[in-house]
């Protein structure tokens, strides 16, 4: 499943925001994943960072979001 880039705003704990853009893509998975999951691709700055997500959470937007925010925040912001 193949995405447009969107982009969000990511509230650090230490008040700093954020801007990170993200987008899904199957383009590296098996036939046999392509059925279940979706790559999800984040980019903050000059890194970039891919985890492997459902593919029911990839159809709605807030979801994705949540989970773009929730691995932004916990990497501190340093996705490399």
């Amino acid at each position: 499943m193949e995405t447009r880039t969107r982009n969000t705003i990511v509230l650090m704990p230490d008040d700093r925001l954020l801007e990170v853009s993200y987008y899904c893509s199957d383009l590296r998975l098996s036939e046999h994943e392509k059925a279940v999951a979706t790559q999800l691709v984040i980019q903050l700055d000059d890194c970039i960072c891919s985890m492997k997500i459902d593919l029911s959470s990839s159809s709605n937007k807030n979801t994705l979001e949540r989970i773009v925010q929730n691995k932004v925040i916990l990497t501190k912001g340093h996705l490399c």
